[in-house]
C-alpha cells in the first residue's frame, strides 16, 4: 500500500510538472530593454509558478525577417512585440488573436491611457495590443552653448523662425569650415512628420486611410529644412552625425526621442549639460504636434493559452513596469497615471517630454514596411544629396507611398 501511495504521489508530481504553460515571447534586442524583459519574467514566474516565460531577444536587423518566417513555418512565438502601425497588417491576415475581455477591455485601454498610444490597436472594440517603447520627438538644446552665443540658456526657441534664429546664432564656421552647428539635421521622418503635422498636414486622401495626398505642408516643410541647410547653413551633413556633435558640445540643438536622455548622460562629453523643451510651433498654423510611435505587444493567432499570455503581457505594461521602463530606458508611458506622477511631471528633463504625449498625433504610417520613412529616404535625401526640387520630390513620396499602401491593404 505504501508503495502504491508513493508512486502515485510520483505520478501527480510528474502530471503537475508537465502541466506547466510555456509562453514564448519574441522581442527586437536592446542590452537595457532585454536585462529589464528577463528581470520582469522572473517576477512574474514567481507570482505565477504554473507559467514559464521563455524570453528570445533577436537582433534588431534580423527581428522581422525572423518573426514573419517562423510565423510562416508555425513555428513562431506566444506572444511577440511589432511595431503599433502593423497591427492592422497583422489582424488582415489572422496573425494575431484578441486579448480576453475578462483581462483587457477596450474600455478599460481608453480610460487608462492616452487615446494616440492605444487608438490603433483596438480594431472593431477588441484589444489586439498593448502599448510599449512609446516615442515622440522633443527638442534637445545645449544651455552652455545658448549663453556663448548670447541667448538665454532658460529659453528654448518657441516657433520655426526662432528655431532658425538661434541656430544661426550659434553655428560657427571658420575658413569655410563649421566649427559648431546650430542644429543637428538628419531628415529622421518622425521629425518630418512632426514638422508636417504642426504645418497642418493630415496626410490622408478619405476617410478609409487608404491613400494619402500631397498637401502643401509637406512640401513648406521640406523647403523649410532644405533652407536652413544650404541657405542658413546651421548644418551639413559633413559635419558628421548629429548625435556625435551634440554629445561633443559641437552643436547647440537636435530633435529625438525622450530616450536619448539616458544615452547622453552615458555616452556624452563629461562636461555635456542639455535641457529637453518641447518641438517648436509652426508660426503660420500656430499648431505643435509631434508625431508619436510605439511599438504593441501581441498574442498570436495560433497562442493556446491566451489567459496566461494576456496576464503575462498586462503585467510588462503596467504602472509600475511603466515607471520601471520610463526610468531605465527613456521609453514613455500610455497610462495617464504615470504620466501625471509629480515625480516625473516635474521633472526638469523628463517633464517636459511628458509633456510632448499631450499634443502628440500616432504617425500616419501603416504596416510593418513604414511608408512614413520614405518621407526621409526618398524626399529628404532626393532634396539634399541630388539636389532635386523640393515639388518633384514631394510628389514622388507621395506617389510611391500610395503604391505601397495600394499593394498592402486593397485586397482587404
Amino acid at each position: 500500500m505504501k508503495k502504491l501511495l508513493t508512486v502515485f504521489l510520483a505520478i501527480t508530481l510528474m502530471s503537475i510538472a508537465f502541466s506547466k504553460t510555456t509562453l514564448v515571447h519574441w522581442m527586437h534586442h536592446s542590452p537595457k530593454r532585454a536585462e529589464i524583459i528577463y528581470q520582469m519574467s522572473e517576477e512574474f514566474m514567481k507570482e505565477n509558478p504554473d507559467v514559464e516565460i521563455v524570453i528570445q531577444s533577436i537582433p534588431y536587423s534580423e527581428y522581422k525577417t525572423k518573426l514573419l518566417a517562423a510565423i510562416a513555418a508555425g513555428s513562431g512565438p506566444d506572444v511577440a512585440q511589432i511595431p503599433a502601425e502593423a497591427i492592422e497588417e497583422f489582424y488582415n491576415y489572422q496573425i494575431i488573436q484578441p486579448f480576453p475581455e475578462d483581462i483587457v477591455s477596450s474600455k478599460e485601454m481608453l480610460e487608462k491611457n492616452i487615446e494616440p498610444a492605444v487608438k490603433n490597436l483596438i480594431i472593431d472594440d477588441e484589444v489586439y495590443g498593448l502599448p510599449t517603447d512609446i516615442q515622440t520627438i522633443v527638442l534637445f538644446y545645449n544651455p552652455y552653448l545658448f549663453e556663448k552665443a548670447g541667448l538665454d540658456p532658460d529659453k528654448a526657441p518657441e516657433d520655426w523662425n526662432e528655431l532658425i534664429d538661434f541656430a544661426k546664432k550659434t553655428t560657427v564656421w571658420e575658413n569655410d569650415k563649421m566649427i559648431e552647428s546650430g542644429w543637428g539635421i538628419a531628415g529622421y521622418h518622425p521629425v518630418l512628420e512632426s514638422f508636417m503635422r504642426s504645418a497642418g498636414a493630415t496626410f490622408w486622401a478619405d476617410g478609409d486611410k487608404k491613400q494619402i495626398k500631397l498637401e502643401q505642408a509637406q512640401i513648406d516643410t521640406y523647403e523649410f529644412f532644405r533652407k536652413a541647410i544650404e541657405e542658413d547653413k546651421v548644418y551639413t551633413p559633413k559635419f558628421g552625425s548629429r548625435w556625435t556633435g551634440f554629445r561633443q558640445i559641437k552643436e547647440a540643438m537636435v530633435f529625438g526621442h525622450g530616450a536619448m536622455v539616458g544615452s547622453f548622460k552615458v555616452g556624452g562629453h563629461p562636461d555635456l549639460i542639455f535641457k529637453t523643451a518641447p518641438i517648436p510651433k509652426n508660426p503660420t498654423t500656430g499648431k505643435r504636434i509631434t508625431s508619436l510611435t510605439s511599438w504593441s505587444l501581441v498574442i498570436m493567432d495560433d497562442c493556446q493559452e491566451s489567459e496566461a499570455a494576456a496576464k503575462w503581457l498586462k503585467f510588462i505594461t503596467s504602472e509600475d513596469s511603466q515607471k520601471l521602463w520610463l526610468e531605465q530606458t527613456g521609453e514613455l508611458p500610455s497610462l495617464k497615471s504615470v504620466i501625471n506622477d509629480p515625480k516625473y511631471k516635474n521633472d526638469e528633463l523628463f517633464g517636459p517630454i511628458l509633456d510632448s504625449l499631450s499634443y502628440a498625433e500616432p504617425t500616419f504610417s501603416k504596416g510593418w514596411a513604414n511608408p512614413a520613412g520614405m518621407m526621409r529616404e526618398v524626399g529628404y535625401n532626393e532634396i539634399l544629396n541630388k539636389g532635386v526640387p523640393v515639388k518633384e520630390a514631394a510628389e514622388k513620396v507621395v506617389e510611391q507611398i500610395n503604391i505601397y499602401l495600394d499593394e498592402t491593404f486593397s485586397q482587404f
